[in-house]
């Protein structure tokens, strides 16, 4: 009788978030408007705080994540910080939990 090696239920819970942030993130995306996204970020007090509130978060997130992957020994580190640019964060800080959790059991 041969054992599956079951997948621990934080991995399970990251996976699921990264899949759900890329989908979710992703097909809002597609429906907004090109030329009129950044108009519609700062068309009110509200929306610009909120943007400005994630880039910042989303700024030191990425630093936090280069330099942990640095510390790990996780190869290309660095390869972070160019994802975080054309991948939403809700997808690429999940990814990075998932993976980040594997190496510390290794």
């Amino acid at each position: 009788m041969t054992s599956r090696a079951r997948m621990p239920a934080l991995d399970l819970f990251l996976g699921l978030a990264a899949a759900t942030g890329l989908v979710s993130v992703g097909v809002a995306s597609a429906q907004a408007g090109g030329g009129s996204f950044l108009a519609d970020v700062f068309a009110s007090p509200a929306s610009t705080t909120i943007a400005l509130d994630l880039l910042v978060l989303g700024v030191a997130v990425v630093v936090w994540v280069v330099v942990e992957a640095h510390r790990l020994g996780m190869r290309r580190p660095w390869l972070w910080a160019v994802l975080a640019v054309p991948l939403p964060g809700a997808f690429v800080v999940p990814l990075f939990l998932l993976l980040r959790e594997r190496r510390l059991r290794a």
